[in-house]
């Protein structure tokens, strides 16, 4: 059981279907993250921020991106856990098969490189630590993560201002079945299944 609880915004919100699962849109997993999801730009893409930074920078964005390190410290004073995540941005399409708790999203092997993010988590458990924390966002895990785009390094990354975040285990996505790019772009099974384990850094 995770020891931890996601906190919210602090103020700065074509699957392949088969006979017994059905494919649809996209459910938020708490209130916060629909909140974040229905004001968040889903067709706005890393790339399109590093060509134009100031058009973007007071937008909300959604990207998917698996992590790649992590770097947690506690705050003892105000019992929070503070976060440093590198991510691998991948694209989603926004539909997810099955429903409930089962339910699992087809991500695409590609995406448009790295950003980063630094967010917070609270304790749910007074034992909590850093390495639970470490533990529920693991590198290779995948994570929804929603933000405003807040500055780019000399090395085109991207630091987003945090606004929400939800983390999925590895038996809760797959980037083995579809491969395909911005949204409108062509969707192609993958015929022969990539390697399981993080995607390789661009």
């Amino acid at each position: 059981m995770r020891n931890i609880l996601l906190l919210t915004v602090l103020p700065a919100a074509l699957l392949v279907s088969c006979a017994t699962e059905m494919t649809g849109p996209y459910h938020p997993a708490t209130p916060p993250e629909k909140v974040e999801l229905d004001r968040a730009r889903l067709n706005v893409y890393p790339e399109d921020v590093r060509k134009d930074l100031p058009a973007y920078a007071a937008m909300h964005v959604a990207w998917a991106g698996i992590i790649v390190t992590n770097n947690a410290t506690e705050d003892e004073a105000s019992g929070k856990i503070h976060m440093a995540t590198l991510f691998d941005n991948h694209y989603f399409d926004w539909e997810q098969k099955g429903r409930g708790p089962d339910a699992k999203l087809a991500i695409s092997p590609r995406g448009e490189g790295l950003f980063r993010m630094n967010w917070n988590l609270s304790r749910k458990k007074e034992d909590a630590s850093q390495t639970d924390a470490m533990k529920y966002a693991a590198p290779g895990n995948l994570a929804i993560v929603y933000g405003t785009p807040l500055s780019i390094g000399t090395d085109g990354m991207i630091d987003l201002r945090y606004h929400y975040i939800r983390v999925l285990d590895l038996d809760q996505f797959t980037t083995n079945e579809l491969d395909y790019g911005r949204m409108g772009e062509p969707v192609r099974p993958i015929a022969t299944p990539r390697a399981a384990g993080p995607s390789p850094i661009r």
